[in-house]
């Protein structure tokens, strides 16, 4: 149960980043004006974050077939939502309320959640063997 609720998480993440990497490489002016709005618009640090964040999704999408051989992996994209949370979280104070609730909120929620599912123990039956 747990390694199938591990696999739904991380394919939900892997859907994610593939969506935002296109989206940053294919369509970066629409990425800037609907989802990323911090200015001013830099069309190749955009291109540079869907370099990294495409693969990053293609990735979780293959570990998602069995996730607990791909813990390190996982552990990564983790600690890469940690800290894009962070980094929100220090741009936010004075921001207004909405761009907590469409911005910083769901970032720490989703990395809270990849977090929980990264951490939660798995039952021995259900554990990779090597």
């Amino acid at each position: 149960m747990k390694s199938q609720l591990l696999s739904g998480g991380v394919a939900l993440a892997g859907f994610f980043y593939t969506f935002v990497g296109v989206a940053l490489l294919a369509v970066p002016v629409w990425f800037f004006e609907n989802i990323g709005r911090f200015p001013p618009f830099n069309r190749h640090y955009m291109g540079d974050l869907g370099s990294f964040t495409l693969p990053i999704g293609i990735a979780l999408l293959v570990a998602a077939r069995e996730p607990l051989k791909h813990r390190l992996l996982i552990a990564v994209v983790v600690a890469a939502n940690l800290l894009h949370a962070a980094n929100h979280l220090y741009d936010a104070p004075g921001e207004p309320l909405a761009h907590w609730l469409v911005d910083t909120v769901p970032l720490v929620l989703f990395a809270g959640l990849f977090l929980w599912l990264f951490l939660i123990p798995v039952p021995e039956r259900e554990q990779v063997k090597r």
